[in-house]
């Protein structure tokens, strides 16, 4: 994986697809995907250059606050392959 990966984490899913709409719209990232983890917590994956990596989670992070409840951000520049294999792609879980 050569590109940055990017997650925000949130309470409930209208304030993650709150965020996801907004990083798409104002960024050049795509979303990965959503994942649940339980007690509502929902992170938004997100992958691309590392300057739109952080745009994209300056804006959706605000929108999370504005909907809901952001729980986490964070940014991983340049992740490892191993790493990859533990995406969600086209509606599928990661593989551990």
């Amino acid at each position: 994986m050569k590109e940055s990966l990017g997650m925000i984490e949130t309470i409930g899913m209208t304030p993650a697809f709150r965020a996801a709409d907004m990083m798409v719209k104002c960024a050049y990232v795509t979303v990965l995907g959503f994942e649940k983890s339980g007690s509502g917590i929902v992170t938004v994956l997100i992958q691309g250059k590392l300057d739109s990596v952080q745009a994209a989670l300056d804006i959706g992070a605000l929108e999370a606050q504005n909907t809901g409840e952001l729980v986490a951000v964070h940014i991983i520049n340049n992740p490892d392959d191993g790493i990859g294999q533990l995406l969600p792609r086209d509606g599928t879980e990661g593989t551990p």
